[in-house]
């Protein structure tokens, strides 16, 4: 995943979270924040990269819950994307 798509999924992810690590976000609504509806012929979203990283887990219900690697690198670019 590009640094660019990347981002985008942080962000969506980050937008749709409730900050509490014990609720995650289902995959289809991240998918539909960065704009792939049900509807879209690509390949599923996959966020095991996220989790291969350290930065977002996988919760037994399927949802994912970002960690504070993931928070911390949010903050990272967003500081990086200010300059």
């Amino acid at each position: 995943m590009s640094r660019r798509d990347l981002a985008h999924v942080m962000n969506a992810l980050r937008d749709l979270w409730t900050g509490d690590p014990a609720v995650g976000v289902p995959v289809s609504a991240v998918d539909d924040a960065i704009g792939r509806g049900s509807n879209d012929m690509r390949t599923p979203l996959n966020l095991q990269s996220l989790a291969d990283d350290g930065l977002a887990v996988a919760l037994p219900d399927g949802t994912w819950t970002l960690t504070p690697r993931g928070l911390a690198w949010l903050e990272e670019d967003r500081e990086l994307s200010d300059r």
